[in-house]
């Protein structure tokens, strides 16, 4: 099957600058892509450099087999839906939805039936005729991917269209879109910086840092299996302890051990703090590493407790079915497969 989408060795200058470092990228049709990472980090610029807003040093860019690299925008038939939404605020619901067709010469009974049949699909029926300023964050959302959708791209491009609005409007249109991306069989590249978003739509993801890609694969891979320190970090693995490798293990400071691929020496041990446990001094723990500590701090942010422990030197998060008094000494159990460790000197 042919790709949708192929960056082959894809290099982008800011000035002096190389901001983009050889990526490497396919894309299948139908396949839901998410750029991941920090503020800086090169994703949008990608997604630029995709679209035709940023020229390319060096590498190629084809989409459906046809090479794209220098060709202008409105050349390469992709359509971006942009954080600000970029809507027409003199037109219409149905005019702003329409205006890609009318530009590709679209007779206008064929527009005006394309505009009811995404209005519909939207959930935007009866709201044709309305303003811009006069929709809800998350309406002019659906607007903005209206108008994206209309023309039909081989490419669906993403730029944090998510990012104005509410936590609780985000949840609700993520859930949205991936079920049209899927009903639609859409091909999408989404970036965000919002690990949870990114996580929640993509069927792969595409983690980068300073310019190159830190890690690829599907969601459950980048979280379960990071391939460094900052992608466990990146992925909520916030917590860290410093631990030693020895006979091809790591063991916590009150027992238990972990097999981990190392050579001997110092450590660093990464862990989520909804994927730890709290357990009480003196009760027979499960599998997993074991560390003396202090409850220093807890807090209910619901569903159960969070708890801030003093152990090994530095302090951690992990969450509690218990709350343990402040000031008492718990034990905290890490189970090894929300163990992530890592060489000292690894990043």
């Amino acid at each position: 099957m042919q790709s949708a989408l192929t960056v082959e060795g894809v290099c982008v200058d800011y000035g002096a600058s190389r901001v983009l470092r050889q990526i490497n990228l396919t894309v299948k049709k139908s396949e839901f892509v998410a750029l991941l990472g920090a503020s800086g980090c090169g994703k949008t610029t990608l997604l630029r450099a995709i679209a035709g807003f940023v020229p390319v040093a060096q590498g190629r860019i084809g989409v459906e087999g046809r090479d794209i690299t220098h060709a202008p925008p409105e050349a390469r038939g992709n359509a971006m839906v942009f954080q600000s939404y970029a809507l027409w605020p003199h037109m219409t619901v149905a005019r702003n939805i329409g205006y890609g067709l009318k530009l590709r010469g679209w007779a206008k009974a064929r527009i005006a039936a394309r505009v009811v049949e995404l209005l519909a699909l939207l959930r935007l029926d009866g709201l044709g005729d309305r303003l811009p300023a006069q929709l809800s964050g998350g309406q002019r959302q659906r607007v903005a991917l209206g108008r994206a959708l209309a023309v039909e791209p081989p490419l669906l491009l993403l730029d944090e269209p998510m990012s104005n609005l509410d936590a609780r409007v985000r949840e609700t249109l993520r859930h949205e879109l991936r079920a049209l991306q899927r009903q639609l069989g859409i091909t999408a590249i989404h970036v965000t910086h919002d690990r949870e978003e990114a996580m929640t739509l993509a069927d792969r993801i595409l983690l980068l840092r300073d310019g190159v890609i830190a890690q690829e694969g599907p969601p459950e891979a980048l979280w379960s299996r990071p391939a460094s320190a900052y992608v466990a970090d990146f992925l909520g693995a916030t917590n860290e302890l410093a631990v030693q490798a020895g006979g091809g293990a790591v063991r916590g400071g009150a027992g238990g051990a972990v097999a981990v691929a190392l050579p001997d020496g110092p450590a660093r041990l990464l862990f989520r703090p909804q994927e730890a446990t709290v357990l009480p001094v003196g009760e027979a723990p499960p599998p997993g590493l074991v560390f003396e500590g202090v409850a220093r701090q807890v807090t209910y942010p619901g569903g159960g407790f969070r708890v801030a422990i003093e152990t090994s030197g530095r302090q951690v998060l992990a969450d509690s079915a218990w709350s343990p008094a402040e000031g008492s000494a718990v034990r905290l159990l890490v189970p090894p497969a929300a163990a992530h460790v890592f060489a000292a000197t690894q990043t």
